[in-house]
């Protein structure tokens, strides 16, 4: 289990570095056909449809902090709840975002991978 939880450490991380580095091929990698991608605005994207935006720079992530962050593996399922900040260009548009967030990995055929993100707004 501390395996399992170590491993989704690092892809998280690694996925945050992808992020902010516009890497879409490994995100392609990193997040599920199946992914549900709900953002702290409410709107929600597909693999695709993010992996659009990230290509084509609608978000220009430019810093990821973790305070605070539980990873659960219950099989080959992990959750993943906490706090993260994030600054970045939103439509060329400067936004700090301080939000709590839940995701899900999945471990399948392709290996663990993201399969649902949704993060809810902290007050100010």
């Amino acid at each position: 289990m501390a395996d399992s939880k170590d491993t989704i450490r690092l892809l998280e991380s690694r996925r945050y570095r992808a992020m902010c580095e516009a890497d879409a091929k490994t995100l392609e990698e990193l997040l599920g056909d199946s992914l549900v991608y709900t953002h702290s605005y409410g709107g929600a994207d597909s693999k695709s449809s993010y992996l659009d935006g990230i290509r084509s720079k609608k978000w220009q992530y430019q810093e990821v902090e973790r305070p605070i962050e539980d990873i659960q593996v219950h099989g080959d399922c992990a959750v993943v709840t906490g706090q993260v900040r994030i600054q970045l260009l939103s439509g060329g548009q400067p936004k700090k975002l301080n939000s709590r967030f839940t995701n899900v990995w999945v471990k399948g055929k392709e290996g663990w991978q993201m399969v649902a993100w949704q993060s809810t707004p902290l007050p100010a």
